[in-house]
């Protein structure tokens, strides 16, 4: 019942995004706070306790500034474009796990099971493609096909993080590029020249550092397994970065020509692509077997999502005009006037640090977006956003409380602080060095 009912939830404001009735508006809403009311009490306390004291903070800022409930009911909306994309980018992997592809993906990995460095390769490459449709879950799904091998956790540990974090620096599927995205009113044509160049160039970093770090280990010589590959098999492998990137590629020429919003094109993807793939195939007893596990299985879980994007959106909106949104605003500017250096490093560390302690990035961009100008700040608005996106990639890593994290620890059995920052910090280090740089350097 409650997978109907956030369904329902996110079909409704696709409707209204195009038919703008003021009265789905307050339906939305209401929908909304029903939907934060019914996660609460299944959310992990962290995420709860913010949650709460965020919502109720929202109310107070509003009543403050002496708005009415045309205010309110914009904010608790404004990040329901990012939450229907979340709720409905998991409906992308569909067509994938019916088409075969994960079973083409896992015989050419096992190909090289004892070529440490080209199983890297492979496995980072795999989640650089995968880890825009299937979002968190393309390193479980990896995983998955990973675990009869008996990799080395350490292995594990760098190559889905190193992999997956250039994900988020560029999907415009990944819902913190598309929560930085909207509130920086930034088009991801433009975001995608700087977004994917240095998401390529933090993968080939990656890669590079793991080949020193293999020789320093002294692991196996390099002897590829002899796997046979069908012309099946290879015709999926072809295929998938083409479909990939043509799905991007919609994206992006349709928000050119009908400048709607991404979040809202990619929603739409994700409900017609598996449509397309089952007139094709034909197969429609397979297609409604997934489309009842991902209602059964994916919908019910994002409690925690649902809380924090509702209740980050509401704060963050009330947060405008008041002389605290103010205060930040004119640090920030202050900051930047010093060094954009100084003011890219304080991003960085807030995000962070913030982060570390169990406070979710949405919170953190939420504030920092909706209260920033980017000409004030003496910036361009897609520098500022990758800014956002490295700062946002680097803690996601490193907090040993970010589901990315957490997923990756238990899967390897390691603890989160052993992933995040023994197996990858020297990496975060240079790539964020790296990152910085190229970003002062153009700004």
């Amino acid at each position: 019942m409650k997978s109907y009912f956030i369904l329902g939830m996110c079909f409704l404001f696709l409707v209204q995004y195009f038919v703008h009735f003021h009265w789905l508006q307050y339906m939305l809403a209401i929908l909304a706070i029903i939907a934060f009311l019914g996660s609460i009490t299944l959310a992990r306390s962290v995420p709860r306790i913010f949650s709460i004291i965020m919502f109720v903070a929202g109310l107070v800022f509003t009543k403050l500034k002496g708005q009415g409930i045309d205010a309110v009911t914009q904010g608790i909306t404004s990040n329901l474009p990012l939450l229907t994309l979340l709720v409905l980018v998991p409906l992308l992997s569909i067509p994938f796990k019916m088409g075969g592809f994960f079973d083409s993906i896992l015989l050419y990995l096992k190909r090289y099971q004892n070529s440490p460095r080209k199983m890297f390769m492979g496995v980072t490459t795999v989640l650089f493609f995968l880890g825009p449709i299937l979002n968190i879950g393309s390193i479980r799904i990896v995983h998955e096909l990973l675990k009869d091998l008996r990799l080395n956790a350490t292995f594990l540990s760098k190559a889905y993080l190193v992999g997956f974090s250039t994900t988020i620096l560029w999907s415009p599927y990944y819902a913190a590029v598309g929560i930085v995205l909207l509130y920086l009113h930034v088009s991801i044509g433009t975001y995608m020249t700087y977004g994917f160049g240095v998401a390529v160039l933090f993968l080939l970093v990656g890669n590079v550092m793991f080949g020193i770090w293999t020789k320093k280990q002294s692991v196996k010589k390099e002897n590829d397994q002899s796997e046979i590959i069908t012309p099946d098999h290879q015709k999926r492998i072809k295929m998938l970065p083409f479909v990939i990137f043509s799905l991007m590629l919609v994206t992006i020429i349709t928000e050119s020509i009908t400048h709607w919003s991404m979040l809202v094109l990619v929603s739409l993807l994700a409900i017609i692509f598996p449509v397309i793939w089952g007139v094709f195939s034909r197969e429609w007893i397979t297609l409604k077997q997934h489309l009842v596990d991902y209602r059964e299985k994916a919908v019910p879980i994002m409690n925690n999502e649902i809380i924090m994007y509702i209740s980050a959106g509401f704060f963050g909106a009330s947060l405008k005009g008041t002389s605290f949104g103010h205060e930040i605003n004119i640090f920030m500017i202050n900051l930047s006037h010093i060094s954009f250096l100084l003011f890219a490093l304080f991003i960085l560390i807030t995000m962070v640090a913030v982060t570390f302690v169990g406070i979710h990035q949405v919170v953190v961009v939420t504030v920092l977006a909706t209260q920033m100008d980017p000409i004030m700040l003496g910036t361009t608005k897609e520098i500022l956003a990758m800014l956002l996106m490295l700062a946002w990639s680097t803690s996601s890593i490193l907090s040993p409380v970010n589901p990315i994290n957490l997923l990756v620890s238990s899967l390897v059995k390691k603890s989160s602080i052993e992933v995040g920052i023994r197996d990858n910090g020297l990496y975060l280090l240079i790539v964020c060095t790296i990152g910085i740089t190229f970003l002062t350097f153009f700004h």
